[in-house]
C-alpha cells in the first residue's frame, strides 16, 4: 500500500508518440542547411570535372596536330610549359602534363584551348565539352579546376 512515507511506483508501458516521432523527422530534414546543398552541388562540380578530364585524356592527341605548339603560339601556355610537355617521352604523359597544366589556367584560356581543339580537327570533342559545361550551368569556365587529375 502507498502512503506518503512509503511512496510506490507503477511502471506503465507507453507507446512513443508518433506523430511526434514524425514531426522531430521533419524538422530534421528541414534544417539542412545551404552549406549542404552546396556540397551536393561542389560534388557534382568535381565528379564532372573528373569525367571531362578523363574524356580529354583519352580523345587528345598532341603529336598529329601540333597541339602543343599551338597553344604555345596562342600564348595558353608558356615557352617552358611547352617545354616541359614536349620533353616528356610517351603520348599519355605529354596528354596528361598538358591536362595538369590546363587546370592551371583561367576560363578564358581554356576556352582557347577549346576552340584549338575545333580548329585541329577535334570539333566533336570540343563540342562535348561546352555541352557538359552548359548542362551543368557552368558555361565559360575551366571544367578542368574542378578535376584531380588522376587517369584511369
Amino acid at each position: 500500500m502507498c502512503t506518503i512515507n512509503k511512496p510506490c511506483f507503477h511502471a506503465v508501458e507507453r507507446q512513443p508518440d508518433v506523430a511526434v516521432t514524425e514531426t522531430l523527422q521533419v524538422a530534421a530534414a528541414a534544417s539542412q542547411t545551404d552549406e549542404d546543398v552546396t556540397g551536393k552541388v561542389q560534388l557534382c562540380h568535381v565528379t564532372m570535372g573528373e569525367l571531362i578530364y578523363q574524356y580529354l585524356s583519352h580523345t587528345i592527341d598532341t603529336e598529329s596536330c601540333n597541339l602543343v605548339d599551338k597553344l604555345s603560339t596562342k600564348h595558353v601556355l608558356s615557352p617552358s610549359e611547352r617545354k616541359k610537355i614536349t620533353e616528356q617521352k610517351k603520348t599519355d604523359a605529354k596528354v596528361k602534363s598538358l591536362l595538369m597544366m590546363l587546370r592551371e589556367k583561367s576560363a578564358d584560356e581554356f576556352e582557347s584551348f577549346l576552340t584549338t581543339l575545333k580548329e585541329t580537327g577535334l570539333q566533336s570533342v570540343a563540342d562535348t565539352v561546352h555541352l557538359a559545361l552548359d548542362v551543368l550551368g557552368q558555361a565559360g569556365q575551366n571544367a578542368l579546376q574542378f578535376a584531380c587529375g588522376k587517369t584511369v
